[in-house]
């Protein structure tokens, strides 16, 4: 069987879509091996797992108000194709909200499954997947094109409490809780002021947080290209630091129902103090010590 090495665009697919709607999205599939691969299509609906972005398909019912098909003349959902080495393939994915399907959130993957059978025609009904890559589908039904969002910021702390100028750096973690039906994204920052001036800003990496469930933060890390797209990183401010006592705000944007947290912090400059309590011990040795005051009292020879 042909190695797994297939790509999916877009990797992810977000939509507000009223009762009664029609959506078209198309996808590009790609063989990036040198071997002839066997595919076929399928959606599973998941649910978010855990506040790190992970997702879960077990034991999830598919909603029977929203329906997916292909719209390709020739091949149906669930159906096998073959792809050629180096071949691209378009498929267009409809997703057909019924009228009556509820006002809310709606998660689920189309994936693109490599399986094991030779043949067309045997792969028909097949399962015996060896492999599969997915994009995820954020489907928003809803009367409105924009929906009200609204959070609360929870653990919002910071450690080390008190730190050195120089050594390791300080780090932040939060996790942003969804009270709404619909998903939206982290916009927002950590703002660093000291003495009631800011002195540091980190934004937010702009991720989903899903209906009634929460995320922790994480922010974009600084790059010198204007034109990369934004990495995710962990929130840390880096030494050096003035000595002094800090306060950390994390807020969100005001599009956004959010009350903003702050926390404290100190920074103390134990590496310098430590660094003069040495200079200071060794230069009280060379004067106080008897054999050192010996060699600088004995006459040349």
């Amino acid at each position: 069987m042909s190695s797994f090495n297939i790509s999916l665009t877009p990797a992810q697919f977000e939509f507000t879509a009223q009762p009664g709607a029609t959506i078209i999205q198309a996808y590009e599939i790609t063989n990036n091996s040198d071997n002839t691969i066997f595919l076929s299509s399928s959606v599973e609906p998941w649910i978010p797992s855990g506040i790190d972005g992970n997702v879960s398909y077990a034991n999830i019912i598919a909603n029977p108000k929203i329906i997916f098909s292909l719209n390709n003349a020739d091949l149906n959902l669930g159906q096998g194709f073959n792809l050629q080495p180096q071949e691209k393939r378009q498929l267009v994915l409809k997703i057909k909200v019924d009228p009556q399907s509820e006002l809310k959130d709606h998660y689920y993957t189309f994936f693109i499954n490599q399986t094991s059978i030779g043949t067309l025609e045997s792969q028909q009904n097949s399962t015996q997947a060896s492999g599969k890559i997915g994009s995820h589908i954020l489907l928003s039904v809803s009367n409105s094109e924009q929906q009200s969002s609204k959070a609360e910021i929870k653990n919002f702390k910071v450690f080390p409490k008190i730190k050195d100028i120089f050594l390791t750096p300080i780090n932040f973690q939060a996790e942003i809780n969804n009270s709404t039906d619909y998903f939206f994204k982290t916009d927002g920052q950590i703002t660093i002021n000291k003495n009631d001036l800011k002195t540091n800003e980190t934004r937010l990496m702009p991720s989903n947080i899903l209906a009634h469930h929460s995320r922790s933060i994480s922010c974009i890390a600084n790059s010198t290209d204007p034109k990369a797209p934004p990495t995710s990183v962990n929130c840390t401010l880096n030494p050096p630091l003035w000595p002094g006592s800090y306060t950390a705000t994390l807020s969100l944007d005001p599009s956004i129902s959010s009350k903003p947290i702050t926390v404290s912090f100190f920074v103390f400059p134990f590496s310098l103090i430590g660094l003069l309590g040495i200079i200071f011990i060794l230069f009280w040795i060379l004067k106080t010590h008897p054999s050192v005051r010996a060699i600088h009292e004995s006459p040349l020879q």
